[in-house]
């Protein structure tokens, strides 16, 4: 988190925006609040920390892949330890009649708000990818929080919208999962993509928006699917082709460049990495087979 996104904690429980407001806090030697209760809606993020929340009385203890839903006039407070160690969190306040009007165009909203207020689901737990896909939305809100760029009201209508139907979405799912319709497998559909356009443009951002997924979602379901980073990923299946192509005869001057790689050094590099020798060390060996389809060519020089 950039250092000027971080926000000084307040103990004030009133907004002083007419819609909402958005918080990163990391503290040490926190003090717990008093429980209390507001008029506005808060979403509680905890990052860091043994952190516990008592609402109307019951306390439970989060971990770092929970929110919590806190309905107005809803009495809570958060208990965190004292000590030394960071206490952080993303704390997400938004109006009744900025809520309302955003929900006249959307009300797939309230499902998320509606399970807190009607069931007493205050508190949601979610997997490591689903997190994942929560916190982007709650790291591009903060990001553009603090931009004064063209349209910045609108896209944060989005934004915020985007992250109340992405909690209501997972939490309705988890709700009913007899209706569920099976998915296509993004990360499948990744991988294969790649296989596909190895010698294309494969960052992580184009990534994201070829396949309207945030990058952070990709990386981290990407690395439990295959126990690799993206970047590992596509250099490995980009040194396994050009191995092929020296199979198949092609100079090593021709390679390197065409796969991404910025110079000889670092193909040098990283193929010895992945082969234990080096490309020429490698190309030496198919030269030894009568088969080899640049042997003849080598041969004549």
């Amino acid at each position: 988190m950039k250092k000027q996104y971080r926000s000084e904690f307040d103990t004030r429980q009133n907004m002083r925006t007419d819609n909402y407001e958005i918080f990163y806090y990391s503290d040490t030697h926190f003090q717990s609040v008093s429980p209390h209760r507001h008029d506005y809606y808060e979403f509680y993020f905890p990052v860091s920390g043994k952190i516990e929340m008592e609402i109307e009385g019951t306390l439970t203890p989060l971990s770092t892949r929970d929110a919590v839903i806190v309905p107005p006039h809803t009495r809570h407070r958060a208990i965190t330890e004292t000590g030394e160690k960071s206490y952080c969190r993303y704390v997400f306040w938004i109006s009744v009649p900025y809520f309302n009007q955003l929900c006249t165009h959307m009300k797939d909203l309230r499902y998320i708000t509606d399970r807190a207020e009607k069931n007493k689901g205050y508190i949601c737990h979610f997997s490591e990818n689903e997190y994942s896909l929560i916190q982007s939305r709650i790291l591009r809100l903060i990001e553009e929080d603090h931009t004064s760029r063209y349209g910045r009201n609108s896209f944060i209508d989005l934004c915020i919208s985007d992250l109340l139907l992405t909690m209501s979405r997972i939490a309705y799912d988890r709700d009913h999962p007899q209706q569920i319709q099976p998915q296509s497998d993004q990360i499948q559909e990744i991988m294969e993509y790649i296989e596909n356009n190895i010698d294309e443009d494969l960052r992580l951002s184009m990534l994201g928006e070829k396949f309207f997924l945030s990058k952070y979602y990709i990386a981290h379901a990407f690395h439990e699917r295959t126990g690799m980073t993206v970047h590992k990923y596509i250099t490995k299946k980009r040194l396994d082709r050009c191995a092929n192509e020296i199979k198949n005869g092609r100079p090593l001057n021709e390679l390197y460049q065409e796969y991404g790689f910025n110079d000889y050094s670092s193909f040098f590099r990283a193929f010895k990495k992945e082969f234990s020798i080096s490309p020429k060390e490698y190309q030496a060996i198919y030269l030894n087979d009568p088969a080899y389809p640049g042997r003849q060519n080598h041969e004549g020089r």
